[in-house]
This record gives structure tokens, C-alpha cells and sequence, in this order.
């Protein structure tokens, strides 16, 4: 009988766990076309974010696009699931609602496993923090 109520107990602390656990922020599908495939918040206190990109989708070009504060993009970094690295000077100032251009990611549909953005926060006053999305072209 104490085998049985410890395996039930067992079972419901597993299905709590479950329940828990974190979902993928931004899921994308196969359709052609721009997709959201990542985000983060800029703010003050730092200059470079790290962005893991879920999934194992292929992408040809990828922009970033800027909401609630605007934020002086200078560098990026692309690394690909195969550790290979795209280098990539930006270095222009996105207002809140604007987008970079779109960044060919070497001609190729690639696979990426993460995102590094040097960035440079620009004071407003009223909202220091921008938050920047990443879409990929498929």
C-alpha cells in the first residue's frame, strides 16, 4: 500500500514539474515569409545581449526591429548551429516602430543557434529600456 501512495505521489510531483516548465517564447512555422524568431530588452545598464534562437529553422536574412525606446544598434554576431559566425557592422540608430535593413545571412538558408547585439541605449527619459525583436526570412 506504501508502494502505491509513494508511485501516486511520485507521479503528481512529475506532473507539477511538467506544468511548470518554460514554453518557447516565439514558435515559428514553415510558411515563406518573415517570422519572429526572438527578443530582448535593451536597457542602460548593459551594451551586448546574447539571444539563443529556438528551433531548428533556416533562415536567409533576418532584420531587428525596435519598440518602446529607441536604441543605437552597432554590431551584430550571428552564430549558426554549425559554430560557423557572421560578422555584422550595423551601426545606425533605430527609433521605437523602425526596423534595421535586412541582413542576408551569407546567401544561404542557415540555421542559427544564437544572436549577439552590441547596442548603445539612448536616454529618453521617459522609457529607458527598447525592447528589440528578431525575424528571420524564410
Amino acid at each position: 500500500m506504501k508502494n502505491k501512495i509513494l508511485i501516486a505521489v511520485l507521479a503528481i510531483v512529475a506532473l507539477g514539474y511538467t506544468a511548470t516548465a518554460q514554453k518557447v517564447a516565439v514558435e515559428t512555422d514553415n510558411t515563406a515569409g518573415w517570422h519572429k524568431i526572438a527578443e530582448t530588452v535593451a536597457n542602460l545598464k548593459m551594451d551586448r545581449d546574447e539571444v539563443l534562437v529556438t528551433g531548428a529553422d533556416h533562415f536567409k536574412a533576418i532584420k531587428l526591429k525596435v519598440t518602446d525606446a529607441p536604441v543605437e544598434i552597432t554590431d551584430l554576431t550571428v552564430v549558426f548551429e554549425n559554430e560557423q559566425r557572421q560578422e555584422i557592422e550595423v551601426r545606425n540608430l533605430i527609433n521605437a516602430g523602425d526596423h534595421t535593413r535586412v541582413i542576408d545571412l551569407d546567401g544561404q538558408n542557415r540555421a542559427i543557434k544564437k544572436i549577439i547585439i552590441q547596442y548603445k541605449t539612448v536616454p529618453t527619459g521617459e522609457n529607458d529600456k527598447a525592447r528589440i525583436e528578431i525575424w528571420g526570412m524564410k
